[in-house]
């Protein structure tokens, strides 16, 4: 992560983080986009508190999106990126409260044929407003009020923008050289819906900001990863203690037994071991020079070469 980029990130949040008084205009194409997707998310809102039929309301959704969307091509002009569909999807899927996809970042995505990448691209003040706003969800990371810049060392970051219905978990950080005017960050790590365990990382992440736009990149990776003896032993070790436990546990059969949730505590604590060791085991080996070149072609492709 390059100090600039918490740099930028850091004016950025100043900025956004100003409360304006209520009915004020603002100047701006990209704050005005903000204010027409706070007003139909709040008309939408109500419609379903209100009990409207869900027809209604799904029209309503379509109508906004479809306004908002040709708000954002209009924000980002032209875009187009080697490999990946030049048709890209709104983002977010809908705006109705309480539906898959509802807290996914405003922007325009463009994906491979395969499915196997997928790239957001925002206005950085827009991005920026939405992450403001899941700062402030309840269970939030912390470290989301602290920007963009922050916000992309939390994994949670990309479940949130480049996800399709899994959680990310870093198994190591990737260096990438930004260029100037340019702040990247990218990662080596797995998507699943049910915790890493001892799997090997499939994806890598990058994050750029650069020419009032932030592009969040994900694209699966498959690494020739030499054998890890000692990280698989910590798996083992940690994984047959959280069994053995959860055995006994199923066997006397006690109420609210808390030996349920110290195995599952001993599995998660077994899984976390093993990225530690992975991160450890994989420097300076082929397989993480091979990621740090998917991360570099994947940046290249974001930048539009």
């Amino acid at each position: 992560m390059t100090r600039t980029l918490l740099n930028r990130s850091a004016r950025c949040a100043v900025l956004l983080a100003v409360a304006l008084p209520l009915g004020a205009a603002l100047a701006g194409p990209a704050e005005d986009y903000i204010v027409a997707r706070n007003k139909a998310t709040a008309a939408i809102a109500a419609a379903v508190k209100a009990n409207r039929p869900a027809p209604q309301v799904d029209k309503a959704d379509r109508t906004a999106r479809r306004d908002l969307e040709k708000r954002m091509v209009a924000l980002l002009g032209p875009l187009r990126f080697k490999g990946l569909d030049p048709k890209p999807a709104f983002s977010p899927d809908t705006l109705v409260p309480g539906d898959l996809g509802t807290d996914s970042p405003d922007g325009l995505v463009f994906t491979d044929k395969d499915a196997t990448t997928h790239l957001l691209v925002s206005p950085e003040p827009v991005f920026a407003d939405w992450l403001k706003a899941r700062a402030a969800d309840e269970g939030a990371p912390a470290v989301f009020k602290a920007g963009i810049a922050a916000a992309a060392r939390d994994d949670f970051f990309f479940t949130l923008t480049v996800s399709r219905d899994a959680a990310f978990t870093t198994y190591a950080p990737l260096p990438l050289a930004p260029a100037p005017g340019e702040d990247t960050y990218a990662a080596l790590g797995l998507f699943a819906q049910d915790g890493t365990g001892d799997a090997l990382p499939d994806s890598v992440v990058v994050l750029r900001v650069a020419d009032g736009r932030v592009a969040v990149a994900a694209t699966e990776v498959k690494l020739k990863v030499p054998p890890m003896p000692a990280c698989t032993a910590l798996w083992k070790d940690g994984t047959a203690k959280a069994d053995a436990l959860l055995a006994a546990a199923h066997k006397d059969s006690l109420p609210d037994d808390p030996r349920v949730g110290q195995s599952f505590k001993l599995q998660e604590d077994a899984a976390t071991a093993y990225r530690a060791c992975f991160a450890s085991e994989i420097a300076g080996t082929p397989a993480l020079a091979d990621a740090v070149k998917k991360a570099e072609g994947l940046l290249g492709v974001v930048r539009g070469k």
